[in-house]
C-alpha cells in the first residue's frame, strides 16, 4: 500500500540536524564528530523489538538477580536506559495500536482488546484504515519495511500488515499461538496435568493451531508449516534474513516477539539453563525470557557483523507489564501490579534505545517517556515530517535527551472506559472500574499501597479536571469490552479488556 497523496508532501525529506539548537545533555548525547556528521547524512536503519507481556523486573537491567538478560542489557550499555518508560495501555492490542500510530488509541476507537481470535475475525476488529502507521511513514521516507512475529491489530484484509505500510510480513495475526507443537521432541510445558486457567481465556495451556492463529506470510497469506521449530528462534531467523536482504538500503524492521506470553512453552535447551529454579512455572518462564534475549543478541551481532550497527537505531520494549495474575510467574519489583492494571507494574515497561552514531553509551534517562514517543522519534531520525492533518501524542526522544531529563515534562493519560489513569510528575491518579478513585505519590510509594486521595482533595480535583480536558477530544470505543476479575498481590482487580 502506498501512502495517500495528501500525506506525501508532509512526509517529504527534510534536511534536519538532530542536535537542534539546544545544548546536548552530556549524560545522554555527545557532540557529533566530523565523521559522524557525514554518517548522519545517511538515513539510519531502524529495528524495533517488542516483547509480549515482559515485565519491568524481567530484564536484568532493571532488576538484578532474577533472570539474566545480557543481550537486552547490552542495548542499554551501548545506548540509553529509560527508567520510567510507559506503554499506552496495560494490554496487548491497544498498546500496539498506540505504538504503531504514535497516537492515543482512544483517538480512533481501539480502546479494548480486539480478541479473542474469532471475534476479531468475525467482527472485523482492527486498526482504523485511515490511521497512518509507522511503516507507512518510513516507507514514504524511502525505507524497506518488514514486520515479523505477532501483529494483533486485525485479521481482515484491510488490516493485514502488507496493506498497512509493510513490504514484507511473516507472523501470526491474532493474540497468541503455540511456540512449538506440544508433542515435539524436547518441549517443556509449564502446565500441570490440570492446567491453571484464570481470568477467562487470558491464560491457556498449549492450544490447537488453526487458520486463525497460524503463521502466515506474503500477499496470499501463505501458511507457514513450522514443523518442530521453536517460534522464538524462528522469529529471530526471519529477522536476520530480512537484515541480510536489505543491508544495502535503509530498512525498518519490526520484530514482534510472542515471548513470554502464554502458552508457557520452552525447549529443553532453555529450561536446562535454570536448574536452580525449583518452581516449574517460573523455570519455564525464565527459559522463555532467555530465548528472547538470545534472539536480541543475534540481531545485535548480525548488525555488528554487517557493519550496520553504528547507524542503526535499535529500540527494545514490551507491550505492557507481565501477566502477574498467573501464580508464581513473574515480578514487577520494585513496583506492584501487572498486565490489566494501571498500577506501575501494568504500564511501566523495559524501554531501551541504542544508536551509536548519536547516543552516548551507558546513559540513563529518568524522565517520563511513552511508547507514543517512538513514532515521532523515528520519523524525525529518518528526515521526515509528521503529517499536519492529525494530532500526535508523543515527542522526539532524541531532542528530549538533548534537553535533559526534566525538560519538556508532560503528563501521561490512560483510559479503558470506564477505568482511567493519569501520571503528572510524582503523582498518579487512578479511577477503577467501580468508580473508586486513588492518588499515589510514586517517589514515596512506588508499590502504590497508600491512597492519599482523602488528604489531597485539591490535587485530586485538579488531576480529575485535567484528565477531563484530555478526554474531551477522544472518541468512544468502537467495540464492546469483556470484563474480567482476578487477584494477585493480595488485591482484587477488575478490568475491561
Amino acid at each position: 500500500m502506498t501512502i495517500a497523496p495528501r500525506w506525501m508532501a508532509t512526509l517529504g525529506l527534510l534536511a534536519m540536524a538532530v542536535s537542534g539548537c539546544r545544548s546536548p545533555d552530556p549524560e545522554a548525547v555527545r557532540p557529533p564528530a566530523a565523521s559522524e556528521m557525514r554518517q548522519a547524512a545517511a538515513k539510519p536503519n531502524v529495528v524495533v523489538i517488542i516483547a509480549d507481556d515482559l515485565g519491568y523486573a524481567d530484564v536484568s537491567t532493571y532488576h538484578q538477580g532474577r533472570i539474566p538478560t545480557p543481550n537486552i542489557d547490552r542495548i542499554g550499555r551501548e545506548g540509553v536506559v529509560f527508567t520510567q518508560g510507559y506503554a499506552s495501555a496495560p494490554i496487548c492490542s491497544p498498546s500496539r495500536a498506540g505504538l504503531m500510530t504514535g497516537r492515543h488509541q482512544q483517538r480512533f476507537g481501539f480502546e479494548y482488546n480486539n480478541g479473542p481470535a474469532m471475534r476479531d475475525i468475525n467482527q472485523r476488529l482492527g486498526i482504523d484504515p485511515r490511521e497512518l502507521t509507522l511503516a507507512d511513514a518510513l516507507r514514504g521516507a524511502g525505507y524497506r519495511t518488514g514486520a515479523i512475529g505477532k501483529w494483533h491489530l486485525g485479521s481482515a484484509p484491510e488490516f493485514y500488515p502488507l496493506n498497512r505500510g509493510f513490504d514484507e510480513f511473516w507472523g501470526f495475526l491474532t493474540g497468541q499461538t503455540n511456540f512449538i507443537r506440544p508433542d515435539a521432541p524436547g518441549v517443556v510445558n509449564a502446565q500441570s496435568p490440570s492446567p491453571v486457567i484464570q481470568a477467562g481465556e487470558l491464560v491457556r495451556p498449549a492450544m490447537r493451531v488453526s487458520p486463525a492463529n497460524a503463521v502466515v506470510t506474503g500477499p496470499a497469506r501463505e501458511r507457514v508449516e513450522l514443523g518442530d521449530g521453536f517460534l522464538t528462534e524462528q522469529i529471530t531467523e526471519q529477522a536476520l534474513a530480512f537484515i541480510e536482504r536489505h543491508r544495502a538500503r535503509p530498512f525498518f524492521l519490526y520484530v514482534a516477539h510472542h515471548a513470554p506470553h502464554t502458552p508457557l512453552q520452552v525447549t529443553q535447551k532453555y529450561f536446562d539453563r535454570f536448574a536452580a529454579i525449583q518452581d516449574r512455572t517460573q523455570r519455564v518462564y525464565a527459559g522463555m525470557v532467555s530465548a528472547l534475549d538470545d534472539g536480541v543478541g543475534a540481531v545485535l551481532d548480525r548488525l555488528d557483523a554487517l557493519g550496520l550497527a553504528d547507524n542503526t537505531i535499535v529500540v527494545f520494549l514490551s507491550d505492557n507489564g507481565c501477566a502477574a495474575y498467573i501464580p508464581n510467574l513473574c515480578s514487577a519489583q520494585p513496583l506492584s501490579g501487572g498486565k490489566l492494571t494501571y498500577l506501575e507494574g501494568g504500564v511501566r515497561i523495559p524501554f531501551l534505545v541504542r544508536w551509536p552514531a548519536r547516543l552516548k553509551p551507558g546513559a540513563t534517562h529518568a524522565g517520563v517517556v511513552s511508547t507514543l514517543d517512538i513514532f515521532p522519534t523515528l520519523v524525525a531520525a529518518a528526515g521526515a515530517r509528521l503529517p499536519a492533518d492529525r494530532a500526535y501524542d508523543g515527542g522526539d526522544l532524541i531532542a528530549r535527551l538533548q534537553a535533559g531529563a526534566e525538560q519538556g515534562r508532560r503528563p501521561l493519560f490512560w483510559r479503558t472506559h470506564p477505568m482511567h489513569a493519569m501520571r503528572d510528575g510524582d503523582w498518579k491518579y487512578l479511577k477503577d472500574l467501580d468508580g473508586a478513585e486513588a492518588l499515589y505519590r510514586l517517589s514515596e510509594d512506588p508499590r502504590e499501597t497508600r491512597n492519599l486521595a482523602a488528604g489531597e482533595t485539591a490535587r485530586l480535583a485538579d488531576m480529575r479536571q485535567r484528565y477531563g480536558v484530555w478526554e474531551a477530544d477522544k472518541i468512544a470505543p468502537k467495540w464492546a469490552a469483556r470484563s474480567s476479575s482476578f487477584e494477585f498481590d493480595g488485591r482484587t482487580f477488575k478490568f475491561t479488556p
